[in-house]
């Protein structure tokens, strides 16, 4: 199960940064979306749920940075309902135009039959990993 949750994962993002409207197919209709409270700086709230609350957020990183992207450095499991993602993420404040440091961050995905039905965002990996019984695994 799990190496087919990491699937669904790498379409998702593929289909992301392709601007590929399939992209909602990974995600269930009760999806929720927990920031990293250490996020609040750029205007995004606690916790998000639904489609309309991923849209929100989304819509939150987009107003507050230009030309976002994450570059996935690597796709973990975590059990079999649990999937890591390791990505850079890249961009431009929107408003002051300044290059945004770019941070190393974890992106953990619980997936039930076949859908993404939670997503936990970290800016500091190791917390992650701390999170998730696995301190030391970080790349």
């Amino acid at each position: 199960m799990s190496s087919g949750n990491v699937e669904v994962i790498r379409r998702m993002y593929e289909r992301w940064l392709a601007d590929d409207p399939r992209v909602a197919e990974a995600f269930d209709d009760e999806i929720e979306i927990n920031p990293d409270p250490g996020a609040s700086w750029v205007g995004v709230d606690d916790v998000y749920r639904g489609p309309g609350g991923l849209a929100k957020y989304m819509e939150q990183v987009y107003e507050a940075f230009e030309d976002y992207r994450p570059e996935i450095e690597d796709f973990l499991t975590a059990g079999d309902d649990k999937v890591i993602t390791l990505a850079i993420e890249h961009g431009r404040g929107r408003e002051s135009g300044a290059q945004v440091e770019s941070r190393r961050t974890a992106h953990v995905w619980t997936l039930r039959e076949g859908k993404a039905v939670q997503l936990d965002l970290y800016l500091d990996r190791s917390r992650a990993f701390e999170d998730l019984g696995l301190e030391g695994a970080e790349r």
